[in-house]
């Protein structure tokens, strides 16, 4: 079954890179909305797709009566997004500057006056020792700027070997939620960058369904718990299928 599924995913990316740069642009630009929706809705309910399709369009937001903070958060996903794909496009290199520019435009204006009362910031990591998620991740404060910059060390190490391209996008979402840098945004900027690395490794991009998020956290519990990234990766892997069988022919 495994090796079905990685001879599917290595098929498809086969397919994806042979496309011509205006297709996979325009594949791309239906793709955001999806992305949009899905890591938001992680984490807010509330969002509906039509409300999400409005905000990347640019339009005005009709008959939406919920938490304008989620439409805000929607926003800043799309903004962002734009940002990592010119950033990691331009020098595909990932720096603790970059991780914390990324945070910072994912959570502007969105932070809660609990944490800014204390001192925290969008874009800058954390002062308090914040966890997150069922296995309660995060390392102490302190700790923080070595742990992303070894992160970012590593990563770039491997970007600069290439290949294994699934296990480095893996391997720095798990980290990065496993580190929990920041006071808010963790698993959002953690979306964002390994899709800004896929892309500049010219791989897919990735939706992680909302509906999927018990197996999401399955996945970065065991790389936290066990130090096993292979669960992760495979469900990155469904995912990815997920994402684009049926659309790149």
């Amino acid at each position: 079954m495994a090796n079905l599924l990685k001879d599917r995913y290595d098929a498809l990316v086969a397919t994806w890179v042979a496309l011509p740069e205006e297709r996979r642009e325009k594949l791309l630009a239906d793709f955001v909305p999806d992305y949009v929706y899905n890591s938001e809705k992680i984490e807010n309910e509330e969002l509906t797709f039509a409300t999400v399709s409005q905000i990347v369009r640019g339009d005005a937001v009709e008959g939406y009566t919920g938490d304008v903070q989620v439409l805000v958060e929607a926003r800043n996903l799309k903004v962002s997004w734009d940002l990592a794909r010119i950033k990691l496009a331009e020098d595909p290199c990932l720096s603790e500057e970059l991780i914390q520019e990324a945070q910072g435009l994912v959570t502007m204006g969105t932070y809660k006056e609990k944490l800014l009362l204390a001192g925290e910031r969008p874009g800058t990591f954390k002062l308090d020792n914040y966890v997150g998620g069922p296995a309660a991740v995060g390392i102490p404060a302190v700790e923080v700027p070595h742990a992303v910059g070894v992160l970012a060390d590593d990563v770039n190490t491997e970007l600069e070997a290439g290949g294994r391209h699934l296990t480095i996008a893996a391997y720095l979402h798990a980290r990065l939620s496993e580190i929990h840098p920041f006071a808010d945004g963790n698993g959002r900027t953690a979306r964002l960058l390994m899709n800004g690395v896929l892309l500049a490794m010219g791989m897919p991009p990735i939706v992680i369904r909302a509906q999927d998020h018990g197996a999401y956290h399955a996945g970065l519990d065991v790389f936290h718990l066990e130090g096993d990234l292979s669960p992760f990766r495979r469900f990155l892997r469904n995912e990815t299928l997920l994402t684009w069988e049926g659309l790149l022919d």
